[in-house]
């Protein structure tokens, strides 16, 4: 690979991950309310991806998930795992109103 070229997006977490992880987010997630609006707390979210890759692959990963996003079913966000400096995205999907969530490492 040429030093001037970025790495193509790790592979780290590989499918074990991904089978672990829908079971880990499974938990329900708390929120907060926002004037009659429920944002659902990504950093929970970024917590169990954390564990799951810790867990599952012995690797120490800093999972960033943007804030703000509305607790609703079938929602789908972005979450990056980084472990050496290599990225993993994650696809996270609402599986209720209420919090629980499902992850993918792609």
């Amino acid at each position: 690979m040429s030093p001037d070229r970025p790495a193509a997006p790790s592979r780290w977490l590989g499918r074990s991950l991904v089978a672990g992880a829908l079971m880990a987010a499974s938990v329900a997630l708390t929120a907060c309310g926002s004037e009659g609006s429920t944002i659902l707390n990504t950093e929970k979210v970024e917590r169990a991806i954390e564990q799951s890759a810790l867990a599952q692959r012995k690797q120490t990963a800093r999972v960033y998930c943007p804030s703000g996003v509305h607790q609703k079913k079938g929602v789908e966000f972005s979450c990056t795992a980084v472990v050496k400096r290599r990225r993993t995205r994650f696809v996270v999907t609402q599986s209720d109103g209420s919090g629980q969530v499902r992850y993918e490492g792609r």
